[in-house]
């Protein structure tokens, strides 16, 4: 090694939240030597900043769901690889209306989830007010799926990048990447501020930050939007299934439809936006949000506009939990594509596996489908994944 060169490997990953971990694992575990590369620390965008949700209720049948299928089960391989470390549980999910027109909307969203194969039951009265601690004092009806679960994400990554340093995968944190470094048309590793990572094979795996692959030439089709949340204290209680309500809803896709009003990218670019979540933590705080905002921009802070309505919705459904203190109130950075879909797929010598929308699920295969890709192996959900998909148009 060469002083100017920080390390070498197989397979350098650039970003070391929740998809270039699992990514890094996947590789590991079919014989890669690999190196982990990222800006700041490891979980620092999206990865650290999520409820842990796994829906797979509101998922479009398809790609989609099949995706989100094989995500969960993931969870279940970690779950004997890692041991039960991250907090899983599998309570499902439930869609509460809080008015009449909300119920007849929510009844259309039940039929045609049974119409698509789920099994989903309707909860009323006493059954909805039993099945959750913190369901909103004027929930009056809800769609409940057992298929939804939960993890704890910080603790999920936690066990992953200690499990990964376990297997001998260097992890670099605080180590910006500045471009890739080719030799002719080959790349073969990634100059950072801290020297050169020599490397046969580059995953790009930065999240809302992959729009800078631009700068290589790359064109990468998605778009990044902020999501913002608020945390609460903790309610006394059993932890119930996770939640959503029909204020808004973005990038949710079997769901959408039947949302009061979901957010939309107006003419000028804007998009201003609610994704109505509401799900207890293990340690009992309630995530309120999604706040929607922030286009285009990778600004990962939260404004005062954003936290105020989070907050003023909460207001509105719990008057019973006035008195509880906020704990957190933070923004992460997320990823759009024109279908709801990730990326995973080779463009220009660099491997990238980007664009989740809801990559607390996506992550664990997408890891898995980046390592298939890597090695050579088959798999029917990468067609759907690619960076040349008709789907995507002109995102």
């Amino acid at each position: 090694m060469s002083e100017e060169t920080l390390a070498s490997a197989d397979i350098v990953v650039v970003g070391a939240g929740i998809v270039g971990l699992c990514a890094a694992w996947e590789l590991s575990k079919r014989g890669f030597d690999v190196v982990v590369v990222e800006q700041r620390f490891a979980g620092f965008g999206a990865t650290s900043r999520n409820p842990g949700a796994l829906w797979v209720q509101t998922k479009r049948t398809g790609p989609e769901l099949d995706l989100a299928r094989a995500g969960l089960a993931k969870y279940h391989e970690y779950l004997d690889e890692l041991g039960d470390v991250f907090g899983f549980s599998q309570k499902g999910g439930i869609i509460f209306a809080e008015d009449d027109a909300g119920a007849e909307r929510l009844e259309q969203y039940r039929s045609e989830r049974e119409a698509s194969g789920f099994e989903v039951g309707l909860l009323r009265g006493d059954e909805l007010r039993r099945a959750s601690s913190i369901m909103p004092n004027g929930a009056v009806s809800g769609v409940f799926c057992e298929e939804d679960a939960q993890i704890d994400s910080h603790q999920f990554l936690t066990a992953l990048t200690a499990a990964c340093t376990r297997r001998g995968i260097q992890i670099f944190e605080h180590t910006p990447v500045l471009s890739t470094v080719r030799s002719g048309e080959q790349v073969i590793g990634v100059q950072t501020l801290r020297g050169r990572v020599d490397a046969g094979g580059v995953v790009w795996a930065t999240g809302a930050w992959a729009t800078n692959l631009k700068l290589e030439g790359i064109v990468v089709p998605m778009r990044t939007i902020r999501y913002g949340q608020a945390m609460t204290q903790r309610v006394p209680g059993e932890i119930g299934p996770i939640m959503r309500g029909l204020r808004g809803a973005y990038a949710v896709g079997a769901l959408e439809p039947f949302t009061d009003s979901g957010a939309s990218i107006s003419e000028d670019g804007e998009l201003l936006g609610y994704d109505d979540t509401l799900v207890q933590n293990r340690g009992g705080s309630i995530y309120i949000g999604h706040s929607i905002d922030g286009l285009d921009s990778l600004n990962p802070h939260i404004t005062l506009d954003a936290s105020r309505a989070m907050l003023n919705i909460a207001g509105d459904r719990f008057s019973r939990f006035g008195g509880l203190g906020i704990t957190g109130l933070w923004a992460g950075l997320a990823c759009l594509t024109a279908d709801g879909l990730p990326l995973v797929d080779r463009s220009d010598g660099v491997f990238v596996n980007v664009g989740h929308a809801w990559g607390i699920l996506s992550a664990p295969i997408c890891g898995q489908l980046t390592a298939e890709l890597i090695s050579g192996e088959r798999s029917e959900l990468l067609s759907a994944l690619s960076l040349s998909r008709g789907s995507l148009g002109g995102y």
